[in-house]
């Protein structure tokens, strides 16, 4: 399975391109936006590669993994934009609105335009479903290759926060849940500590040690067990 990665938007967000059969691929967290210049970074690379999105799937709401979803929906309208229910309020036509108040607490109101007229989640999703179960397709191979991935509702940095889990490969694309030896931060709007160290536990208790941890900052591709 190939997996890139691409350095993107506000603070060089870790946005995961991960091809599934033929020319297909999933895209994670994508932020490339004109604020940071690299508003065709994405595009440019799926293009070159001879890629074809399927999904462009959020991890969770926050300004900074968002910022891309104008420019890769306007290239690609048909492909669905996927986020927990919990986390949609935070994304599309609202996202300035109501992430002003943590962007200013940060001294960050200059990103405050590259959360405009951003667009609505295609897909709100809640529960842990399976990808093939809302991403539809007549593709047998395709829809075989999405049935792999299962989504891990795990709150504590956001109310939304999700992992991203392939059990086959042993892939967990994990947002801001998990870093290299720490995890996201709680004390954002949505944030809790207490939920936090449950997610954090459910995940380290219940997955294999040897599956490998793509994050959406920084070192990647470390094992579970690496964290323990």
């Amino acid at each position: 399975m190939n997996i890139s990665v691409l350095n993107t938007g506000p603070f060089g967000i870790n946005t995961w391109i991960i091809e599934l059969c033929k020319n297909k691929a999933l895209v994670f967290d994508p932020a490339a936006c004109r604020f940071t210049r690299d508003s065709q970074k994405i595009i440019d690379f799926l293009k070159e590669k001879n890629l074809e999105p399927v999904a462009f799937l959020l991890t969770h709401g926050h300004f900074d993994h968002i910022t891309g979803t104008g420019i890769c929906k306007s290239f690609y309208p048909e492909v669905p934009l996927l986020i927990h229910n919990e986390d949609s309020v935070m994304i599309g036509k609202n996202a300035a609105e109501v992430q002003k108040f943590q962007l200013e607490s940060m001294g960050l109101e200059k990103l405050l335009p590259a959360l405009e007229g951003l667009p609505d989640a295609d897909v709100a999703f809640s529960g842990e479903p399976v990808l093939s179960s809302i991403i539809k397709t007549d593709d047998l191979e395709l829809n075989n290759a999405l049935s792999d991935w299962k989504i891990l509702h795990t709150p504590g940095h956001t109310k939304g926060s999700v992992c991203y889990y392939n059990e086959k490969e042993k892939i967990l694309v994990t947002g801001d849940t998990i870093f290299y030896h720490s995890w996201g931060r709680t004390d954002f709007p949505g944030g809790s500590e207490s939920e936090m160290m449950k997610s954090l536990e459910r995940i380290y208790s219940t997955l294999p040690q040897d599956v490998q941890v793509f994050p959406g900052h920084d070192y990647a591709g470390f094992l579970l067990a690496e964290n323990r």
